[in-house]
């Protein structure tokens, strides 16, 4: 009998190529058949928008998380792999020994690094590979560095310690940052909330208050469709500040961006 292939998990760029061509696709029969619905045709437009970048991103982020999960877990590793050295072991044995323990996502890594240094793939060719697969620019540098290390004959447990610590020590000035511009994220959400109350004020109070209806029909609905892409617009980018300031990177900022669109934009909805 003839063993099934396994089916491999679609990769980012397929899953964004199926969530555009989706997203396309509903866009286009909202076009069609509700441009003149104003609830119906907002309502379609959000749900495009989640489609096409909502599905994407959540995958990007994450990615994003594991990597950092892979990060604050690699330190603990390479401690665990030093004591056993300290311990006598040598450096094959202190390795397959680290398998007992949980480093939760880093496990299937340290597993694969494992069978492959006991199948005679060298240390460094192992750890090369490990690296690689985690993408994480981070990683590389560290593990490069272990790397030279183990080449040029020094101490390989005391490197890895000195890694371990450097790497604690850089997670700990991260985590002192974020939790000194968590007032400042706070204030982000507050100023979109504020921006977005204006808009709509304008929308349902001062616009109205002029009767364009009576004169120009079609003028007041142009002023809500942009008052309704300024919130889209102003809640990405200050999403994207956010998640830079708290968390230093434009991938963190992505969510939050997420959480203004989707929250401006059903706000308008909802008040307009």
């Amino acid at each position: 009998m003839t063993k099934k292939k396994k089916s491999r998990p679609l990769g980012l760029k397929k899953i964004s190529l199926i969530s555009f061509a989706a997203g396309s696709a509903l866009l286009y029969v909202n076009i069609l058949l509700f441009s003149s619905e104003t609830q119906i045709f907002a309502i379609f437009n959000l749900i495009a928008a989640v489609i096409v970048l909502g599905i994407p991103l959540t995958i990007k982020f994450k990615i994003y998380r594991n990597i950092k999960e892979i990060e604050a877990q690699f330190p603990k590793y390479l401690r665990d792999i030093a004591q056993n050295i300290g311990a006598g072991m040598t450096l094959p044995q202190a390795i397959k020994s680290t398998l007992v323990n949980n480093y939760g996502v880093l496990n299937p890594y340290i597993k694969e690094v494992s069978a492959k240094i006991s199948w005679g793939v060298s240390f460094e060719k192992a750890m090369h590979d490990f690296a690689v697969k985690t993408k994480s620019t981070t990683m590389r540098r560290n593990i490069q560095t272990i790397i030279e290390t183990h080449r040029s004959g020094g101490q390989i447990d005391t490197i890895l310690v000195s890694v371990a610590q450097s790497l604690q020590e850089l997670e700990k000035i991260k985590k002192e940052r974020s939790a000194s511009v968590y007032a400042q994220m706070i204030n982000g959400y507050l100023i979109y909330i504020v921006f977005l109350g204006v808009m709509i004020g304008l929308a349902t109070v001062l616009i109205p208050a002029f009767r364009l209806e009576e004169t120009l029909p079609d003028l007041q609905k142009v002023f809500v469709d942009m008052f309704r892409s300024l919130t889209v617009i102003q809640g990405f980018f200050a999403g994207i500040a956010i998640g830079k300031m708290a968390e230093g990177t434009l991938i963190a900022g992505l969510k939050h961006s997420m959480v203004l669109v989707i929250f401006g934009y059903s706000a308008f909805l909802i008040f307009v």
